[in-house]
């Protein structure tokens, strides 16, 4: 066992997709290229003017809330935190303190996925509160600072975390389940790249079995010294948050061995040298001087969000397409990892079923298929979306949301493989086709305009044998001879001569009878 435990809880900052800022009425676009485009004198902090709250962004704060399993407040309030900075324009941000619109949720992350197994991990929700966002600092080359106010005033909620973490994969892991349900109640696009979901790390070492967490707080048992806890900022995507909590993991690790104390500071990551700096003391709630914002009276959160019924969350979504369709859990996650993608496959697996009815091939069995060979058919559905659809959209530098191609011909496409009325190879090709046409185009219709159909007919696959046999003398005396995997080069070669058309079994089944 290591002597050393790391204890990581995050903070998650998201910007909220209202049409305005949360205490004004600006228009709400922190991406404007032009600084200082959506400002005001509420949110320019001039003499005399008053905060209104947005009421869409407290709205979607609770739907956040609710999605994380949060107790919902029944009184909230708005509280003026103290800190001066460039970026903030009053000396102060209106945040929330000691009644948050939601406490004491969790979230369930998947850290390993195989076949037909999956492990998970839940992580607790100490709170969920909503503040505005700062202004945007710029650093110019000439040792002067820009200040754009464009992005002061954004809805902001942020996500505290338990201290549940416990390394940077599962700090990577919970950003991105949080990103999903994010993006599946449509509150913010969540995209860390733009700064629309930011990450800030606490982080601590401490000696294995000398502390404990009781109800998310940290505590020594006996005469121990809790470590201070370092935070890490400016994280701005996935793989950083791993590396940069990986690397103050070993950091402070390192520290304690040597017999090195330190105090708590608030560090920056760095791309660039892939290390954590110093960037300043920590605050303390005390040094921001929290007080209630005496413009804004006490709400009732549900009350302002009204009837907001949360739609099927990304866990139970993967939960229902293992159970219900048969997908394996790699395929399940990968599909219900975005809300458009999810939608595609149930539309896909539901077209496959009505098109097996369809085809004479399946059509007598299509009951038997489902019952019983759920599972094949749902690996062959997720297959053809994760490997062969993904992998495809990825070679052309494409989105998903970008395929022109429905749900019912991407079902049509499946069934024909299926059927056995298309190979793997000529239906990938007739896939190529399907996405680089402008339109929606039916597989059928390529199949039999370019000839990518299997070539059952005897008659006309026993001409190319004779001919494969004709250019094949030594190998055939060898095959005569006993040699039997040379069976599989004289079926490759008549493969080869179909361009991947000939059925596998017409062709060995030819072969086999002109070389007895």
């Amino acid at each position: 066992m290591s002597k050393h435990t790391a204890i990581i809880g995050l903070e998650i900052h998201l910007e909220l997709k209202t049409k305005s800022k949360m205490f004004c009425s600006c228009v709400n676009d922190p991406d404007q290229t032009k600084p200082n485009t959506y400002v005001c004198p509420v949110c320019l902090a001039h003499p005399g003017t008053l905060p209104v709250p947005n009421h869409e962004a407290i709205g979607l704060t609770v739907l956040v809330a609710k999605s994380l399993g949060c107790k919902i407040a029944e009184n909230s309030k708005f509280d003026r935190k103290h800190y001066f900075y460039p970026d903030l324009p009053k000396g102060y941000q209106i945040s929330q303190f000691d009644r948050p619109i939601g406490e004491h949720g969790s979230v369930s992350i998947n850290l390993t996925s195989t076949k037909n197994h999956r492990t998970k991990a839940v992580i607790g929700i100490t709170r969920v509160h909503l503040e505005e966002d700062t202004a945007k600092l710029e650093h110019g080359t000439k040792n002067e600072t820009l200040v754009d106010f464009n992005r002061a005033g954004v809805p902001l909620v942020e996500i505290v975390s338990d201290p549940d973490i416990q390394s940077g994969i599962e700090a990577k892991a919970y950003c991105q389940e949080l990103q999903t349900i994010f993006r599946y109640l449509k509150v913010s696009d969540a995209n860390m790249e733009k700064g629309q979901m930011r990450c800030e790390a606490n982080v601590s070492v401490q000696e294995t079995g000398k502390y404990e967490i009781v109800n998310g707080v940290v505590k020594a048992l006996g005469e121990y010294q809790l470590n201070p806890k370092i935070e890490v900022k400016n994280i701005n995507s996935f793989r950083a948050v791993e590396k940069a909590i990986d690397y103050e993991i070993q950091r402070q690790s390192d520290l304690v061995d040597k017999g090195v104390t330190w105090g708590p500071e608030t560090r920056g990551w760095s791309d660039e040298k892939q290390e954590t700096y110093t960037q300043r003391v920590k605050e303390s709630a005390a040094d921001y001087r929290y007080f209630p914002e005496p413009d804004i009276p006490v709400f009732n959160p549900l009350v302002i969000a009204g009837d907001r019924p949360l739609p099927e969350l990304p866990t139970a979504k993967r939960d229902r397409f293992h159970n219900e369709y048969g997908f394996s859990w790699a395929d399940a996650i990968l599909l219900a990892a975005e809300e458009q993608t999810a939608t595609f496959a149930e539309e896909v697996y539901s077209e496959l079923i009505e098109w097996l009815h369809s085809l004479p091939e399946t059509k007598a069995a299509t009951d038997d298929i489902i019952l019983e060979n759920k599972a094949k058919l749902a690996k062959l559905a997720g297959g053809w979306i994760t490997s062969k659809l993904f992998g495809a959209l990825t070679e052309r530098n494409l989105s998903f949301s970008e395929l022109k191609i429905s749900p019912e011909n991407f079902a049509e496409l499946i069934a024909l493989t299926y059927a056995e009325r298309v190979n793997s190879t000529n239906a990938n090709k007739i896939l190529g086709e399907m996405l680089d046409a402008n339109t929606d185009i039916d597989p059928t219709h390529i199949m039999e305009d370019k000839g990518y159909g299997q070539i059952k007919d005897e008659d006309a696959l026993g001409t190319i044998v004779d001919q494969v046999i004709a250019d094949s003398p030594v190998q055939v005396a060898a095959f005569k001879a006993g040699k039997e995997p040379l069976m599989q080069f004289l079926k490759g070669m008549v493969m080869k001569a179909t361009e991947g058309s000939a059925d596998p079994t017409t062709a060995e089944k030819l072969l086999r009878e002109k070389l007895k």
